[in-house]
């Protein structure tokens, strides 16, 4: 799940407007934030110590509805859909994914926060922990990608890959999120028989809504100083959770954090691939929560 677009400036930010509505989780509130002239699509719930949670590639912050359900009752859940996924609306100008991050926290001026992303939204979370790293309490990184880190080294997903881009030249958005499913949720060394149903289903039918609504929009730019060229500076604890059914790439990624972040602990999952936190829901829960109460 990963874009690596280099971008050089950040242009000033206004909150437009904030509004609640009915969902399945208590108290939600949906609010969209002006970045840029972008519109970005948030969500919070529950109250506490605040966690913001960043979504995969292709996925949105509905991917996050099981931990919101598990750990509103304790917890301020905040979770957003990057540009070019979801409901966030783009406009024309650059953005970094860090600083989407950072509007977030501002409305908790005294607080740390926990961070939790997945693939895409960890290097979106190590990049924020990067440039403010007084504002982060603990970094959790689920089947993280690296920036800066040199795509593909598992060559069954850059054979995948290649046939994505050519599906995406020929504009076939169905074909595209079947392969970007089978190396990114599947797995590259499994088949769609080793998923539960519902879980294959409910994760295609998200990815192929965010390809087709979004087909070909930009996402938010990285930090031009790449993550792997200072990983060494990260200073939060950090928390690098990965399936052993992953990419190689994830694997090797998740090894490289753990080896070069002082504070740092790895865990290794069985019998799980990139999706962890809806592949086994209630595995991942008990994780998040030992790292929450730690």
């Amino acid at each position: 799940m990963m874009l690596n677009k280099m971008m050089k400036h950040y242009f000033p930010f206004i909150l437009i407007f904030l509004f609640s509505c009915k969902t399945e989780m208590k108290n939600e509130k949906e609010m969209f934030l002006s970045l840029n002239e972008h519109k970005i699509h948030v969500k919070s719930s529950g109250s506490g110590s605040p966690i913001i949670f960043a979504h995969g590639g292709y996925l949105d912050l509905d991917m996050w509805n099981p931990q919101v359900k598990e750990f509103e009752g304790k917890h301020q859940l905040i979770r957003f859909s990057d540009l070019g996924h979801g409901k966030t609306e783009n406009s024309n100008q650059p953005l970094f994914g860090y600083e989407i991050i950072n509007e977030l926290t501002k409305s908790y001026p005294n607080d740390k926060f926990v961070l939790v992303g997945l693939s895409w939204g960890a290097m979106l979370c190590v990049d924020f922990a990067l440039n403010y790293p007084n504002k982060v309490e603990k970094l959790i990184l689920v089947s993280p990608g690296l920036n800066g880190w040199p795509y593909f080294k598992d060559s069954l997903a850059a054979k995948n890959n290649k046939l994505r881009q050519a599906a995406i030249k020929f504009a076939d958005t169905l074909k595209a999120a079947e392969l970007f499913h089978q190396n990114w949720v599947i797995g590259p060394k499994r088949s769609k028989n080793e998923l539960h149903d519902t879980f294959y289903s409910t994760s295609l039918n998200m990815i192929y809504k965010n390809m087709r609504n979004h087909w070909q929009e930009e996402w938010s730019d990285l930090d031009t100083n790449t993550a792997r060229s200072r990983l060494e500076n990260i200073q939060a604890p950090t928390y690098i959770l990965v399936g052993k059914k992953d990419a190689e790439d994830i694997i090797l990624i998740a090894e490289e954090y753990h080896q070069r972040i002082k504070k740092s602990n790895k865990i290794e999952l069985d019998s799980v691939a990139h999706l962890i936190n809806l592949e086994d829901e209630a595995r991942f829960n008990k994780v998040l929560a030992n790292i929450l109460n730690e």
